[in-house]
């Protein structure tokens, strides 16, 4: 038997920030960053709130177990009854972790993402960074799965190109593993095609600033979102998760490098094979694997993104061993449709240097 059940409620369209009048009166501990709280766009968010408010921003990249602990101290003593998170992936996944580890599963939370690329808005997943390890550790609870994601393009106005890029990349990606995924199923299948056919014709046009094509990327992204977190993701992810928790690239970079590769890799299996040929007729291309790989790293090109990190080749080959246990070791790695060998993942990992 397989099961599809959607959570959160979406809520987009015009003025989707009324949906933050159910929290009325209600005492509300927002989670944002430094940069968010004091740009003036926090303050929408705010006057939506009629109760006593407090804000935790104190969010960095990549959100640590100690950032995590101190957010959780942060909501034992001010005691909320609704929580809401503001901003990118790391917001969002900080406040969800926060309100797990606090003890209180049933606080809810609302998401309001400010970048089109994670889809933590409506997914079970939390990605934490162990800083004395050097280790991502993605955290995956149904518990963790917002009460409300909140779609407002206009939180995306002012996100630079190479933001955009970054974490639209994180769409496609996202879409594409959850299409190949041993999970996926027709309702995963239809949003992360869709999603992926979105995402494909908006990005170009959101990285040159165009508003409609952010909106669009947005709703990619929870779509996205939403596809993945039913169907699994796979070894681009896991290889990401390892690597950017050694050298801290952005995530959606990773993902943007190694996706070609991946599906390259993956195309060896005829199941995952096919549903990229599926991915790339949605695109307009010719409905093969290669194809899709080829259109992967022209568009790369197109968004400025370098072909190869800027590491010493010999400082990521003496960390090869750590970094593809590690990408074994990752949660999203059962998803993979193809097994997956640490010869495999290293010489996927070499390539980016």
């Amino acid at each position: 038997m397989e099961t599809f059940w959607i959570k959160p409620k979406l809520y987009f369209g015009p003025e989707p920030l009324e949906a933050l009048s159910a929290l009325a009166g209600k005492r509300v501990l927002i989670v944002t960053d430094a940069f968010l709280a004091s740009s003036g766009l926090l303050d929408r968010v705010k006057a939506r709130l009629t109760g006593e408010v407090s804000v935790f921003d104190r969010v960095e990249p990549d959100p640590s177990l100690r950032l995590v602990a101190e957010g959780v101290r942060a909501v034992r003593t001010f005691r909320p009854e609704a929580v809401v998170a503001f901003g990118g992936g790391s917001p969002m996944d900080c406040a969800k972790a926060m309100c797990w580890f606090s003890g209180d599963r049933d606080l809810p939370l609302y998401c309001i993402p400010t970048t089109a690329g994670t889809g933590s808005e409506v997914t079970s997943f939390a990605v934490l960074t162990d800083t004395d390890q050097g280790v991502k550790y993605p955290l995956v609870e149904d518990g963790l799965l917002p009460e409300g994601a909140i779609l407002e393009p206009a939180f995306l106005d002012g996100v630079p190109p190479k933001v955009t890029a970054d974490t639209g990349m994180d769409v496609l990606t996202h879409a594409a593993e959850a299409a190949a995924a041993v999970g996926a199923n027709p309702f995963t299948d239809a949003l992360a095609e869709s999603a992926f056919a979105l995402a494909w014709r908006a990005l170009p046009r959101a990285y040159q600033g165009d508003r409609a094509a952010k909106a669009e990327m947005l709703y990619a992204s929870c779509m996205a979102g939403v596809a993945f977190n039913a169907a699994g993701l796979g070894v681009c992810h896991s290889m990401a998760h390892a690597l950017g928790g050694r050298f801290h690239v952005a995530h959606g970079r990773l993902n943007a490098l190694l996706l070609p590769q991946v599906v390259a890799f993956n195309a060896a299996d005829a199941r995952a094979a096919e549903k990229y040929a599926r991915l790339a007729r949605r695109c307009g291309l010719a409905a093969n694997p290669r194809a899709l790989s080829a259109a992967l790293v022209r568009l790369r090109t197109g968004l400025g993104i370098p072909a190869r990190l800027d590491l010493p080749p010999a400082e990521l080959k003496a960390a090869l061993p750590a970094l593809s246990a590690a990408a074994l070791a990752d949660v999203c790695l059962p998803g993979n449709p193809r097994p997956v060998a640490a010869a495999d993942v290293e010489a996927m990992m070499e390539a980016l240097v």
